[in-house]
């Protein structure tokens, strides 16, 4: 059995690098999508064929990388399934950032990744939330813009845990069931707490990997 660690949009494998488990971990990078049109179902079977995914695996996303953990679930029988600062229908994502979907496809991701720069004062959260974004596959982010707000969901998992921040401007807490709440936690928490968060992820999945 692995254990497998998705980060979310504009996020790399860096997001976990602040993490130190005593077991094994797979992270991944998000390449581009297989073909132009493809949906989430696709470009997860791709995922788990490029990633190794293995019934009886288990699996923790960070919101995007959470959608599509969810996604993966209805594709391969996943032992356990944690999410954090993420959700599992669309309908959790704030209103306001599903009506302005439309538009990530158009945005000049490339330009911005040329001028984002960690401005001084920034948090350590949101200079590594910069630093991993200058390193995105752009063709995946715009490609993830557009899916996102057409996603069907997960309607169920048997072992389905939410970490989530009861200040998340993204997945507002409110709408949604979690397990955990992170008191003040924003959409970057997977970051700027790890100390809360890593106690929950080891005794969730430290018999694993």
């Amino acid at each position: 059995m692995s254990l497998h660690f998705l980060p979310g949009l504009g996020a790399t494998s860096a997001l976990y690098s602040g993490y130190s488990f005593p077991f094994p971990i797979h992270t991944l990078d998000y390449p581009g999508p297989p073909r132009p049109g493809c949906g989430f179902d696709e470009y997860s079977a791709f995922l788990i064929q490029r990633q190794g995914i293995q019934p009886g695996d288990s699996l923790v996303g960070v919101s995007l990388g959470g959608m599509l953990a969810c996604e993966i679930s209805k594709q391969v029988p996943i032992r356990k399934l944690t999410l954090i600062s993420s959700c599992t229908q669309r309908q959790h994502l704030h209103p306001l950032l599903t009506h302005l979907s439309f538009l990530g496809p158009h945005v000049p991701w490339g330009r911005l990744q040329r001028v984002a720069r960690p401005l001084p004062g920034l948090s350590s959260a949101r200079k590594l939330a910069v630093e991993m974004f200058r390193e995105a596959d752009t063709d995946f982010v715009r490609w993830a813009c557009s899916c996102a707000a057409d996603w069907s969901g997960l309607a169920e998992h048997e072992d389905l845990v939410s970490i989530h921040g009861d200040r998340d401007p993204v997945f507002p807490i409110h709408r949604q069931r979690v397990h955990h709440a992170i008191a003040g936690g924003d959409h970057l928490m997977i970051i700027s707490r790890r100390t809360e968060i890593l106690p929950l992820l080891l005794e969730r999945h430290g018999g694993e990997g």
